[in-house]
């Protein structure tokens, strides 16, 4: 399906933090969430601040490959959303960590991806992996 194409696209795109190939998915209005909110993540992003985000990320990660472990897809039209399970394990810099053990880690990821009619991504709630997102 289109929609599980687009679905691996964007997880591609975390890869190398790529803020544009990202926003080329979404519809202009698009708002990307995190939750959950104990994790205290300015919520919601525009398209812009998600690219700003990632930028951020950037500094600090070489790259970030997420993989999914499931993808979902209730294909309706207007109403079209996919759902992934995913995993991710950041490649920190450097100059960025101090012991190496510490910041070794793969986290888990929930998306879900709320599509407009022309298939582009109008809406996203990222749950992060509360515990280890919150030690780094």
């Amino acid at each position: 399906s289109p929609l599980h194409g687009i679905a691996i696209t964007f997880l591609a795109a975390f890869n190398d933090l790529d803020g544009s190939a990202h926003v080329a998915l979404r519809t202009p209005d698009c708002q990307h969430f995190f939750a959950p909110a104990s994790l205290n993540l300015v919520s919601p992003k525009s398209n812009e601040e998600f690219k700003a985000h990632l930028t951020n990320l950037h500094a600090v990660m070489e790259h970030f490959p997420v993989a999914a472990k499931e993808i979902h897809v209730h294909d309706s039209g207007p109403n079209s959303q996919v759902i992934i399970w995913a995993t991710g394990t950041p490649a920190f810099r450097a100059e960025a960590i101090d012991d190496e053990e510490d910041w070794n880690v793969t986290n888990e990821y929930m998306f879900i991806l709320d599509f407009d009619e022309s298939q582009k991504i109008k809406r996203i709630v990222e749950f992060l992996d509360a515990k280890t997102t919150g030690r780094l």
